[in-house]
């Protein structure tokens, strides 16, 4: 008796058609994806700078290319979603870097200009950011740590 293919030729063009559409479904819905963050990164250039990790300087603006009240509260948002993410993440399992926190720092003031911009109305609206680390020089070194992680002497030095 012959051995039978293990595979019978109606089976393999059906496997064969399955991975040609998931190859073809992994790439156009790659290229959607990276489409549809061109198109938000080049309509607002802010908020591209923010999710590259330079920080953003809104102090400069002229007040011809000042958002509107809405804009700024959205963009307030968008921009304050990612600066928690980017201070929350992984938070428990890893040590940022002093250039990380640095740039986490340079974030968090241009949120903090972003927000004195609005008026009294829209600040209600958004909460404010915070920075959660606290700038220490110890021995002529700059070293950033956690307000949770201070010891009794760092809180007396800080007068906190």
């Amino acid at each position: 008796m012959k051995n039978a293919p293990p595979f019978q030729m109606k089976s393999r063009l059906i496997f064969g058609f399955s991975l040609v559409l998931l190859i073809a479904g992994i790439y156009f819905g790659g290229t959607q994806i990276l489409n549809e963050e061109q198109e938000v990164n080049e309509t607002n250039q802010t908020v591209g700078s923010l999710s590259q990790g330079t920080p953003v300087d809104f102090g400069n603006q002229g007040d011809e290319s000042a958002p509107s009240g809405t804009d700024l509260v959205s963009t307030y948002s968008y921009l304050y979603g990612k600066y928690q993410v980017k201070v929350y993440a992984n938070r428990k399992f890893s040590m940022p870097t002093d250039l990380e926190i640095e740039l986490l720092r340079m974030d968090a003031e241009a949120l903090d200009k972003l927000y004195t911009q609005m008026t009294l109305e829209e600040r209600r609206k958004i909460k404010r950011a915070s920075f959660p680390y606290v700038k220490l020089e110890v021995a002529g070194k700059v070293t950033y740590k956690k307000f949770e992680d201070l010891t009794q002497e760092e809180r007396e030095s800080l007068n906190c």
